[in-house]
């Protein structure tokens, strides 16, 4: 007959691993949340400044403003488009996960209708 002792032992690893790999996806999802905020935050702030620079007529080109912003707010302008009276860009911000590199966001500033 085999004796039991040492099984607490491998069942205590065993926990310790499971805590361990739910702490660890745990984190990296709060992670990954916290850069798609940034990325929103920095598609917002690009956005505005575009289309601020695009109204007021001091920039020839405000998708060179939106690209500034962006880089000011350390994300990177993807798309930037003039779609009628509105700016609509696309930025990114680093991931530091193994199956995503990158977080994008997309964000729309224009003029708003008085009617």
């Amino acid at each position: 007959m085999q004796s039991d002792e040492g099984s607490g032992t491998m069942a205590c690893v065993m926990l310790i691993a499971l805590a361990a790999a739910l702490i660890a996806t745990v984190a990296s999802v709060g992670g990954a949340l916290l850069c798609r905020s940034r990325a929103r935050s920095a598609a917002d702030a690009t956005a505005l400044s575009a289309a601020s620079a695009y109204w007021s007529g001091g920039a020839s080109d405000p998708c060179a403003v939106g690209r500034r912003a962006a880089a000011e707010n350390d994300a990177q302008l993807e798309s930037c488009a003039v779609e009628g009276d509105d700016i609509v860009v696309t930025v990114s911000v680093p991931l530091c996960l193994p199956f995503m590199s990158r977080v994008s966001q997309r964000s729309r500033a224009g003029p708003i209708s008085c009617e």
